[in-house]
């Protein structure tokens, strides 16, 4: 079919079609983003942190009896608070650590290594007892924290660490990191690495997440510990039940915080899920709009259009040709609308990453985006073209 009278007959109405065309540019532009961002957010989602989520839980207190005054008092007091955790059944293990998954943040510092040229930065957490068991990760390479790694003294600082393999890896490459120093970024408090940990994701400010050092120290003191506990399986609801009326048996004179990890999981991406729901609004309420506009200006044409579509009926034209020209006449502006687009697409996509986010657009989404418009176009037109396949010859010979 040739283009020429299409052209023509869009010519009469340039301002009409302008407007459906920069229509579709926007959406193409808007949507493509939107739906970059929803991937974006699913793939933070779908990040795994390593450890057992669903069956961890934060129990942490306050003191307000006098006798927590002692630090002595305190030390045997969370042995006590331990074995008594450990004797709830359905619980698998226990760590005091103020490590909590999942809270976008946390401890923190700068460091230096014996062999590595210039300082780092990564997540610190102090931790007792069965850290690793208690979050379901292994140490993989080295040791586990044995109770004389802690000092006796609360004020000495620990001597080891057991850091991740992506800290290993960022640090020494694929060298050997056992017995390698890590000092503090003035280059005090020295720290061999025993142990390595492989897998350890935790959501942070700077673009650390999978960075650690855990050491084997205290995550207590006279105003409170913070205890994490692994339950079995289907244990969850019967475990956290007794944690508060177990430890107050212990000492009744304290308050108590219970948080499951699942729930500050649920917290963090909460965030996030706004932002797919609102993106996936924008996506439908723009394609659904521009679905519309497409239905209105090709019903228009149709019917500023009946005589002339009558008159090349009566010159032999067929259903078929009358169909194939409104599809094409909406190819040609849709078609134009996403050439506009994807360079509305990626301008806005320049401006997000610079502003907002640092995932660039994918071509893949441009070109999904440009076959749905394509498809919401044709379908769009499609009603109102079979309208004038039904207009006939003798339409032609009627006067207006």
């Amino acid at each position: 079919m040739p283009f020429g009278p299409i052209i023509r007959a869009m010519r009469h109405n340039r301002m009409r079609f302008a407007f459906i065309i920069l229509e579709i540019a926007i959406t193409l532009a808007i949507v493509t983003n939107a739906v970059n961002m929803i991937l974006d957010e699913r793939k933070k989602m779908l990040q795994p942190s390593g450890f057992d989520d669903d069956n961890l839980v934060s129990i942490a207190y306050q003191p307000f009896a006098p006798e927590f005054k002692e630090q002595s008092y305190v030390e045997a007091l969370v042995q006590k608070d331990m074995r008594a955790i450990h004797s709830i059944p359905g619980v698998k293990a226990v760590a005091t650590t103020y490590f909590l998954p999942w809270q976008g943040g946390g401890s923190s510092g700068v460091w230096k290594t014996d062999r590595f040229n210039g300082k780092f930065q990564a997540q610190l957490y102090a931790a007792r007892g069965e850290i690793f068991q208690t979050l379901g990760v292994k140490v993989t390479q080295g040791r586990a924290f044995v109770e004389t790694d802690t000092p006796v003294d609360s004020n000495v600082p620990t001597r080891v660490t057991i850091i991740s393999r992506a800290l290993a890896k960022k640090l020494w490459g694929n060298a050997n990191p056992i017995g390698h120093v890590i000092t503090n970024g003035e280059g005090a408090t020295p720290r061999t690495v025993i142990g390595i940990i492989d897998d350890f994701y935790n959501p942070y400010a700077w673009n650390i997440g999978e960075f650690v050092l855990f050491t084997p120290g205290r995550a207590y003191d006279t105003t409170g510990a913070v205890f994490l506990v692994r339950t079995e399986p289907g244990a969850m609801k019967s475990v956290v039940a007794q944690l508060e009326p177990r430890l107050l048996s212990v000492n009744p004179g304290r308050v108590f915080r219970i948080v499951k990890i699942s729930d500050l999981k649920d917290q963090y991406f909460s965030g996030g899920k706004l932002v797919i729901r609102a993106m996936t609004a924008i996506i439908i309420i723009l394609v659904f709009i521009t679905a519309l506009g497409i239905m209105g200006i090709s019903s228009l044409a149709v019917a500023e259009r009946t005589k002339q579509i009558g008159t090349r009926r009566a010159l032999g034209a067929t259903r078929a040709d009358i169909l194939k020209h409104f599809l094409l006449e909406n190819w040609l502006v849709t078609t134009a609308g996403l050439i506009l687009g994807v360079i509305g697409a990626y301008g806005l996509n320049v401006l997000l990453v610079s502003k907002l986010s640092d995932v660039k657009m994918q071509w893949e989404l441009v070109a999904g985006g440009m076959v749905l418009l394509w498809i919401n176009g044709l379908m769009s037109t499609v009603p109102a073209a079979m309208r004038a396949t039904l207009v006939p010859p003798s339409i032609a010979t009627r006067s207006v």
